[in-house]
């Protein structure tokens, strides 16, 4: 049986999408120190968000373990490891915020080819619905950044939190339960 590099990054996936949407959504943060509260999601994001997703990127290039779709989620997965890198790095080093919502929208046109390319490919469950998350949280992002109003944060909470729990399903196969 060869080793599933999925695992490891999707396991990335569901911790940084799951500790931002906490954060966003004002869970278990009141009272914190929002310095070091920034810093620490600086860190998972490049932690889990970034380097766990790189590495099964290279996995997927390197050995091909998803067969015909290593080269798509090898891609996939590269993209958003340097996705939660640069994030993790804005949050621990700063910049403008606006710079950043253009960085969301870059990503969502990306995003967008990738879910059109998991429902072309028949990868709709769980796939496919992650991406079309993914998608509403960019759109959501976008705004939210550039306007800093709270309900967009808000719902981007809830779409963070609802990425985690699909992710879950793809989580569990590529452990082997």
């Amino acid at each position: 049986m060869a080793v599933n590099p999925e695992a490891i990054g999707i396991f990335g996936l569901f911790v940084a999408v799951m500790c931002f949407g906490l954060e966003q959504l004002g869970i278990g943060v009141k009272g914190a120190d929002f310095t070091k509260l920034t810093r620490s999601l600086g860190y998972i994001a490049i932690i889990f968000g970034g380097v766990t997703q790189l590495f099964t990127s290279l996995w997927m290039y390197w050995f091909a373990v998803a067969g015909s779709n290593s080269i798509f989620l090898g891609t996939v997965f590269g993209f958003f490891g340097f996705f939660w890198v640069m994030v993790g790095f804005f949050f621990l080093k700063g910049g403008d915020k606006k710079v950043l919502a253009h960085f969301f929208a870059c990503c969502l046109v990306l995003t967008i080819i990738f879910t059109y390319m998991s429902f072309k490919r028949g990868l709709i469950w769980p796939l496919a619905v992650d991406f079309v998350l993914i998608d509403l949280l960019l759109l959501t992002l976008i705004p939210g950044w550039y306007t800093g109003n709270r309900i967009l944060t808000k719902i981007a909470g809830v779409l963070n939190i609802s990425i985690g729990i699909v992710s879950l399903f793809l989580l569990f196969p590529a452990l082997g339960v």
